[in-house]
């Protein structure tokens, strides 16, 4: 384990600033995908968005029948987005239709957040 100064532990990266911070990213399979909505409903950080509906309107459940369309993680203007990578989404999607392409990897003290790019579901018992 990397030994970190006191300066690094008072350090807060800058979430905007790639140097500090390198937001996650996730890949979602098209084909697998039947645009049910249930990963933009579920997403912690109201990143994952569709080209036809709100996460408003899914929340209402006003889609009445009609394909949410095939979801897309949000990027900001400064190329960042507010995935951490926590895989909410994987896991409520009855299809496996998701799984993350890039880590949350923040810098300094916070390094030790990290996530590994194995993620397994929970067991159930």
């Amino acid at each position: 384990m990397k030994k970190f100064s006191w300066i690094d532990r008072w350090r807060v990266p800058t979430y905007d600033n790639p140097n500090h911070m390198k937001t996650a990213d996730l890949f979602f399979n098209a084909a697998k995908c039947t645009q049910c909505g249930i990963c933009v409903k579920v997403c912690p950080g109201g990143c994952i968005v569709t080209d036809k509906v709100t996460k408003k309107d899914l929340m209402k459940d006003m889609r009445k029948a009609v394909k949410s369309g095939v979801p897309h993680v949000d990027v900001l203007k400064t190329g960042a987005t507010l995935c951490i990578a926590c895989f909410d989404c994987g896991a409520a999607c009855p299809h496996g239709a998701i799984s993350i392409k890039r880590n949350f990897d923040p810098k300094y003290y916070y390094k030790r957040l990290t996530q590994t790019s194995d993620m397994v579901l929970p067991k159930k018992y």
